[in-house]
């Protein structure tokens, strides 16, 4: 007797482990996301703001490197196959090179650009051509993020129609808190006294344009200052009374630590390529109030 109640207690324990590991299974399977993949990581948190639960979304340009040289690895170009569409911004330097060999790889992937609709300011000369092309930099700004997100919920809305009212009840939520970032830049840099500011390679120029203030960018045509333009940048400095020197983690220190040296200007580091895209929008701004 005593046996046979081991007997049963034993198939009911290993009927339940069974039971268990069926049902996690089943949410695993009913858990599991599919992929939309975007260039950098500002595109991350803005595609996650309006997807929200519904995908993963996953960066091409790993944090800490520069979208305008990186290279993918094989890796990468084989686990793009397995994402539903990729996000561009559009005029990045890895994306003019490699985009079109992603499509020739993955014919049936959705390529869109996020960027569509945002009016294009100048940028620099592009090393081979000599031509002035528009700067890619366009996730700077609030207002510029507004029409990515729009682009972003429309082709999320023909991804997964189903689920078509949730990122459009996310987008609304998401204008919303773009709009109060946009206020919060305003009330921080509108009565700003010295209004320019070196920075090292232009990223911020979407951003100046929108708040009235003047980049002055120490790259001359994506290359170091040469001494001549360095001394130039020394005068321009003194003249405009700048006092910030913005940094970015990917480029050297050397030259923006020379003009600080020159001119007592002071070097802040920034990340415009952060996920954290908000929280650094709003630390340049708060920097340039407090200079």
């Amino acid at each position: 007797m005593k046996h046979y109640f081991n007997t049963l207690l034993l198939a009911a324990c290993l009927g339940s482990l069974i039971g268990c590991r069926q049902a996690g299974t089943a949410d695993n399977e009913r858990t599991r996301k599919e992929t939309i993949t975007v260039s950098i990581e500002p595109l991350r948190y803005i595609a996650g703001q309006i997807a929200g639960e519904h995908f993963n979304i996953e960066t091409f340009v790993p944090k800490g490197s520069s979208p305008e040289t990186y290279e993918p690895t094989p890796l990468q170009m084989m686990k793009l196959t397995e994402s539903l569409a990729f996000f561009e911004i559009g005029g990045l330097g890895f994306e003019r090179t490699w985009l079109d060999k992603l499509r020739q790889t993955n014919p049936k992937l959705p390529f869109v650009r996020t960027s569509n609709g945002i009016t294009r300011l100048n940028g620099h000369h592009h090393d081979s051509h000599r031509e002035i092309e528009s700067d890619p930099h366009v996730w700077t700004t609030p207002d510029n993020m507004k029409v990515i997100a729009k682009n972003i919920c429309a082709s999320l809305c023909q991804i997964d129609t189903a689920s078509a009212g949730d990122f459009k009840k996310n987008l609304q939520k998401t204008l919303a808190e773009l709009q109060s970032l946009d206020d919060s830049l305003h009330a921080l840099t509108d009565t700003l006294d010295t209004r320019a500011f070196l920075i090292y390679h232009p990223t911020l120029t979407y951003f100046a344009h929108a708040y009235g203030l003047t980049q002055i960018p120490m790259e001359a045509d994506g290359k170091e200052p040469s001494p001549g333009q360095l001394a130039g940048l020394i005068a321009t400095c003194k003249e405009k009374q700048v006092r910030i020197i913005f940094v970015q983690q990917e480029f050297d220190l050397d030259n923006a630590e020379l003009i600080a040296r020159e001119t007592g200007t002071r070097i802040v580091n920034i990340n415009p390529l952060s996920y954290e895209w908000k929280k650094e929008m709003l630390n340049i701004a708060k920097t340039l109030h407090a200079q």
